[in-house]
């Protein structure tokens, strides 16, 4: 064979490969994905606005005690956040040596007055002592039962002093310890009535105009997220916090066991509305540069199906678009999917 002859064989192959490639290719498998389905469904999800929160008892609804006289701590009956009921023991004290010192002295007074007056009586009586010196003694003698009195109303000349809660409430704080001495006016304890238990959330203008008195909310401590509580949107604030620039709400919490103590950080999830509409996993929507989208197994077929992400919800979203209710969703498998592809379904026989 000549070299014109296989440069023209040569040539002709060239321009006879263009063709033949598409009928072997055509002779290969589809290509395919495998792919999870499941159920096109409606369903409701909520719109959740989280805000931080403090929990709290508001200061009309407190009541610190605290004694006009000096006393010994012996013991504390209760703790911070412990629930009491009206009539129960908080503490027991002590007077302290100063306060047993002045009741004595109090009482020394009272019946030396007393003898004063006696004896200028005695004297009136044989005209050695005026009228003017009996009133004297007699307004010493009250003088002196005053004060007897005052002391007395104090809590002094008690060997012992229990004290009990005034209210059904919160123990808010204890500020003292078994064996403390405290002056007079410093406080023992600190309660919130019961049922005043609160927590003060700061949320967005734009949100507050979509909560209402009355509104569940869910509270969830910071620094441990087992510990969950329900609790009632009692009041919304109609003025900026200055320091926070939020709105304050108040979430009341209802009486029960366990309750927060004042000063604990909370999360507080609170509705402000209900979507309802095609909810499917969030691992089923995807994005590109055209937007949101899913597949639906059309009979084999992956067809491709633009969508508007009206909610994102923990692992789920709904969603808006043509959707056809009667085809399935693909939920795993989608990420290389195109639309047309041939697919293969998980756990289906082969």
């Amino acid at each position: 064979m000549t070299l014109t002859h296989r440069t023209r064989l040569l040539f002709l192959a060239a321009c006879l490969l263009p063709t033949l490639l598409p009928a072997a290719f055509a002779a290969d498998p589809a290509i395919s994905a495998l792919v999870q389905t499941a159920p096109l469904q409606r369903g409701e999800l909520l719109h959740t606005l989280r805000a931080f929160a403090v929990v709290q008892v508001p200061a009309s609804q407190t009541q610190t005690l605290s004694f006009q006289h000096a006393v010994q701590v012996q013991s504390i009956a209760v703790r911070a956040g412990q629930a009491v009921r009206q009539g129960q023991l908080l503490a027991t004290l002590r007077a302290d040596a100063s306060s047993t010192l002045a009741y004595t002295q109090a009482q020394t007074a009272v019946a030396f007055a007393q003898g004063e007056l006696d004896r200028m009586n005695t004297l009136k009586a044989q005209q050695l002592a005026t009228q003017a010196q009996v009133d004297a003694a007699r307004k010493a003698l009250a003088d002196a039962q005053a004060q007897l009195r005052s002391l007395q109303q104090q809590g002094s000349g008690q060997a012992t002093t229990r004290v009990v809660a005034p209210l059904d409430g919160i123990v808010l704080a204890v500020s003292a310890a078994p064996g403390d001495l405290l002056a007079a006016g410093s406080p023992l304890l600190q309660l919130g009535r019961l049922g005043s238990l609160q927590a003060l959330a700061g949320v967005p203008p734009e949100d507050a105009a979509r909560l209402q008195p009355g509104q569940p909310a869910r509270l969830t401590a910071v620094f441990d997220p087992t510990q969950h509580w329900q609790g009632t949107i009692r009041s919304i604030g109609a003025a900026l916090n200055p320091k926070t620039q939020r709105l304050d709400v108040q979430i009341a919490l209802p009486p029960q066991a366990g309750l927060p103590p004042a000063g604990t950080s909370v999360q507080a999830d609170l509705v402000l509305g209900r979507w309802r509409g095609w909810v499917v996993p969030r691992d089923a929507v995807l994005q590109d540069a055209h937007g949101a989208y899913v597949f639906q197994d059309d009979h084999g077929k992956a067809r491709r199906v633009p969508v508007h992400i009206a909610i994102e919800s923990g692992l789920q979203t709904g969603i808006s678009g043509a959707l056809d209710a009667a085809l399935p969703l693909v939920v795993a498998g989608n990420a290389e999917l195109r639309d047309g592809m041939a697919l293969r379904l998980h756990g289906a026989a082969r």
